[in-house]
């Protein structure tokens, strides 16, 4: 448990600082290296416990291990944008808290409604077909936001975001589902835990990095603060492009992975 707030403190601490200081300053870099002790100090206790808090021999499926990574970067793509966008209709598009929540708000809702969608098309042809193609859908939307942060529109926000959750929609759910598959019975809990901890933890990390690019845009000198916050959300934007790539090719990879671990 120690190694657990050790690790979660020194990594969400060291990466929320970066919009305040250096990545080579003691309270970034400090923080990160205390958080990288404290996750080998967990794992070495945990391999040496009959029974740890946490089996980690689940991570040696390299089936579950790929979509346990793609689990954890969507969610920062996904917290990261949740916190770009009702930023950049404010201080960009000078839209009020009350309208940009709305504009936001039918984008989850469109999101919650396809995930039975995807579910019913995982049990009909399969983990790829809905995870890709949700992965895909949701890279499309990334992709588009970013060529068109400088001029980006409530209304195209409005369709992006609506793009960009029905693929999420489709996919995240399914790659819990499609990766504790890949576990025998007695590691489903362990598994499922750790998808769990690492969804809140993604979810630190997206918001604190996005905000830490946004802030170095905007410290810059000269020009307005519309203008700054345009170009350090299109950079913000830029890197969950390449976060959702990312996903996408280890989702590719992961699910050409057969077989199930046990504890033995």
């Amino acid at each position: 448990m120690v190694g657990i707030i050790v690790t979660f403190g020194g990594f969400i601490y060291g990466f929320s600082a970066v919009s305040q200081y250096a990545w080579m300053s003691w309270p970034v870099l400090g923080s990160l290296i205390i958080g990288c002790l404290g996750l080998i100090w967990f794992t070495h206790h945990s391999l040496h416990l009959d029974q740890p808090l946490i089996h980690l021999q689940a991570l040696r499926n390299k089936a579950f291990s790929g979509h346990l990574l793609v689990f954890f970067l969507l969610q920062i793509a996904s917290l990261g944008l949740s916190f770009i966008l009702p930023n950049y209709l404010q201080l960009v598009d000078q839209q009020t808290a009350f309208v940009a929540g709305l504009i936001v708000l039918p984008g989850a809702l469109i999101g919650a409604c396809f995930a039975p969608v995807g579910g019913q098309i995982l049990d009909r042809f399969g983990a790829q077909r809905p995870i890709l193609l949700g992965i895909g859908l949701a890279e499309v939307a990334l992709i588009c936001m970013a060529l068109l942060a400088d001029h980006l529109g409530a209304s195209v926000m409005l369709a992006l975001y609506i793009l960009y959750m029905i693929g999420i929609g489709m996919g995240f759910g399914n790659i819990m589902t499609s990766g504790l598959k890949h576990l025998s019975a007695d590691l489903k809990p362990d598994g499922n835990a750790l998808m769990n901890s690492l969804q809140q933890f993604a979810g630190a990390i997206g918001t604190a990095l996005v905000s830490a690019i946004i802030a170095a845009a905007q410290a810059v000198s000269g020009s307005t603060t519309a203008l700054k916050t345009a170009n350090g959300s299109q950079t913000a934007l830029t890197v969950l492009v390449v976060t959702s790539a990312l996903s996408w090719l280890v989702m590719a990879w992961a699910l050409r992975q057969h077989g199930t671990f046990t504890k033995k």
